[in-house]
């Protein structure tokens, strides 16, 4: 169900979450494709507003610091739109009315929201407190869609409430993949534990028609299967799941790597190529091979659409980092729907790529994963669309 918003004014003072929750190291951002994307909403809601007051979390924080206050961010918005931002060290009260009673202001930015326990804790007084000087609300964050926190579940409650336009692009790119609307889906999954994607495999594995999988995890799949695989990342506890999954009925679309660059100590960075079966009990796996990322290439070159999250190995290292490289420029160049779940995923393009060829880069990191793992997300679908 949508809602048609039409006059200038209808939104009045409007209040926005969004997800600022970008990296911060002492006071520096080291990558803004969120706050990119956050704005966006922009464009269409200007001339509908009075005010507009963006609102998000920023990591964990236990008390007010440097890395946690969004006044950085509050600048780097400013200088992206060349106009004032104009940041409040508060979440409600004197200073907040003042910003939206101000000439001086069209666009704010509240403090960290997770500076109150109210937030995490899901309190109706904190999100009347917060909402109360507003007239519209909109939750535009698939990043905090899967928490139940006030601001994704409660600050609807007192204002005219809307899902925002990155939400509903978020939601529209996820149930392609769910729905497999189109044959030749192939999803590629790397990182280092099986622990964290266990769910999502056993989701979309009936429904895509390759798994790859690459990065520390799959060594887990080849100890299942009675393989030496050295003192590379391991769970014990997942063996007899990942040997279940391979034995399932639809484990014969999980593809596994054949070659690893290996190395017998992460801080020498030394690295050969070996083929699984030469392992011995020293080798640490930390990449995978140039004979499997041939064998990747040709089932994603072959794929009308691609789901990629995850890098391929310690990518952060130059010498460990030639197969995600390569994954990477192999998934650019690609013909297919790509979409890339964010994360390692994204720092890997913005290192290797770019992402202007890529179709779709989700925001969402966590969110994405559960709700592709078939999750309900307190966030998702609560409120109509909003339509400008």
């Amino acid at each position: 169900m949508t809602e048609m918003i039409s006059n200038v004014n209808d939104l009045g003072n409007v209040l926005i979450r969004s997800d600022l929750n970008v990296p911060i190291i002492n006071g520096n951002i080291t990558d803004d494709y969120r706050i990119y994307k956050s704005m966006e909403i922009l464009d269409k809601i200007m001339d509908n507003s009075k005010t507009i007051t963006f609102s998000s979390h920023l990591g964990r924080p236990k008390k007010k610091g440097l890395d946690f206050t969004l006044e950085p961010v509050a600048k780097r918005m400013s200088e992206i739109l060349n106009k004032k931002v104009n940041f409040i060290d508060e979440l409600y009260g004197k200073k907040v009315k003042e910003s939206l009673q101000s000439a001086d202001y069209k666009i704010n930015l509240i403090e960290n929201l997770r500076f109150d326990e109210g937030e995490v804790n899901n309190s109706d007084e904190f999100a009347k407190n917060v909402t109360n000087p507003f007239d519209s609300y909109i939750f535009d964050a698939f990043g905090a869609s899967h928490r139940n926190h006030s601001s994704v579940v409660s600050f609807g409650k007192y204002l005219n409430s809307y899902q925002g336009p990155l939400m509903g692009k978020e939601i529209e790119q996820l149930d392609k993949l769910l729905s497999n609307e189109k044959n030749g889906y192939v999803v590629l999954l790397g990182g280092a534990k099986i622990s964290d994607k266990l769910n999502l495999i056993e989701n979309l594995l009936p429904k895509v028609e390759h798994l790859l999988i690459g990065g520390g995890m799959c060594f887990t799949f080849y100890k299942s299967m009675g393989y030496e695989i050295g003192k590379s990342l391991l769970e014990d506890s997942f063996i007899s799941e990942a040997n279940k999954l391979l034995n399932s009925e639809h484990g014969h679309k999980i593809i596994l790597p054949t070659d690893f660059g290996v190395t017998e100590l992460i801080e020498s960075q030394s690295r050969e190529d070996l083929n699984i079966e030469h392992f011995n009990n020293k080798h640490i796996g930390i990449d995978i091979g140039p004979n499997t990322v041939s064998l990747f290439s040709d089932y994603l070159l072959s794929s009308k659409n691609i789901f990629w999250n995850g890098p391929m190995g310690i990518f952060e290292i130059d010498n460990f980092s030639k197969g995600t490289r390569e994954i990477t420029r192999i998934i650019a160049k690609s013909s297919a729907y790509t979409c890339i779940g964010g994360g390692d995923s994204v720092s890997a393009v913005n290192k290797f790529s770019n992402l202007k060829y890529f179709n779709h880069i989700s925001t969402g990191g966590g969110a994405s994963l559960e709700y592709l793992e078939g999750k309900k997300l307190p966030g998702v679908n609560i409120y109509n669309s909003l339509i400008i």
